[in-house]
């Protein structure tokens, strides 16, 4: 037992202080990256343009653990038809920078708004589960730069207590989300079964490329990155976002295994009158990477509608 002990710790040793292997790549990430500055961060975006005129601008935002990687099918059916698109990973998450104990904290509204203020213009904005919340959020405080919404089994965030903060970002809490998170991916099987839940489909799950969500995740400081954030999310105000006057389109999944049906009750309840929604048969809390030609052809007559 005592050397199974020794094994393990020797292990978890290995992986916190090796910082290499989570390094995040100097380079473009993508053909068509981009990186946005604004205070202590570096924000990754990618940017797809139709020929063309287009017809409007949509940014697109990621849900928890994901990256611009699970829009990438969504984001090209919406160039095609005929739209700017811009893709962005949240701080933390894909190749935008990881928070830490010395970043001066800015919430993720404010850094997505200083973002598409930098790009210019009027926005629909939209995401998934997460990314939604964060949507619903900048709608809601930003009323005159976003001017629709398309949501995918959003989630609004949850406010830590005040003084639950320094505890739930605390330096003991990233240093055990660190090792957890590292842990996890040092098995493939676990990440595959979170896809199989994701996508509720086994077979599309055996086929599924796990870097996508792997290889973002790796990256040093993810998990301490994630504690910090989730102590200062900004949850929904209900009151605000059901004053909204903007088309607004939720899209669902009868086999989504992830998203509270309660939380995404409150949310359609309050957009009201001014929501379409439309349940997808197949992808569950995924739909839109599963099958975003159909969520394009359900989302696109909502869009059109925003000015």
């Amino acid at each position: 037992m005592k050397r199974l002990t020794a094994l393990f710790m020797a292990v978890l040793m290995m992986f916190v202080f090796s910082s290499s292997a989570f390094a995040a790549d100097s380079e473009k990430p993508f053909e068509n990256s981009g990186f946005y500055e604004v205070g202590d961060y570096t924000i990754h975006y990618r940017t797809y343009l139709p020929e063309g005129t287009a017809k409007n601008q949509i940014l697109l935002i990621h849900g928890f653990c994901l990256s611009t990687a699970s829009l990438e099918g969504v984001a090209e059916e919406y160039e095609n038809a005929g739209y700017k698109v811009v893709t962005v990973d949240v701080p933390n998450f894909g190749y935008s920078s990881r928070e830490t104990s010395k970043t001066a904290e800015l919430s993720r509204e404010e850094i997505i708004y200083s973002l598409t203020e930098y790009l210019g213009g009027t926005w629909i904005v939209g995401g998934h589960s997460m990314g939604g919340g964060i949507a619903l959020n900048l709608a809601a405080d930003y009323p005159g730069t976003y001017t629709g919404l398309v949501l995918y089994a959003p989630q609004t965030s949850s406010e830590v207590a005040t003084m639950m903060k320094p505890i739930i970002g605390g330096k003991l809490m990233q240093s055990v989300y660190n090792i957890i998170l590292r842990l996890a991916l040092m098995f493939p099987s676990t990440v595959r079964s979170l896809v199989e839940m994701s996508f509720s489909d086994k077979d599309y799950a055996a086929r599924y490329d796990l870097s996508r969500i792997s290889d973002p995740l790796r990256i040093k400081g993810t998990g301490a990155g994630i504690t910090i954030m989730t102590s200062h999310a900004k949850g929904p105000d209900f009151d605000k976002i059901s004053q909204l006057s903007i088309p607004a389109v939720v899209i669902t999944a009868k086999e989504d295994k992830v998203a509270s049906a309660e939380n995404l009750d409150a949310i359609i309840t309050a957009l009201g009158e001014n929501v379409v929604t439309y349940e997808c048969e197949k992808g569950g809390h995924m739909m839109m990477e599963y099958d975003p030609v159909i969520v394009a052809e359900k989302t696109l007559p909502v869009i059109e509608q925003c000015k």
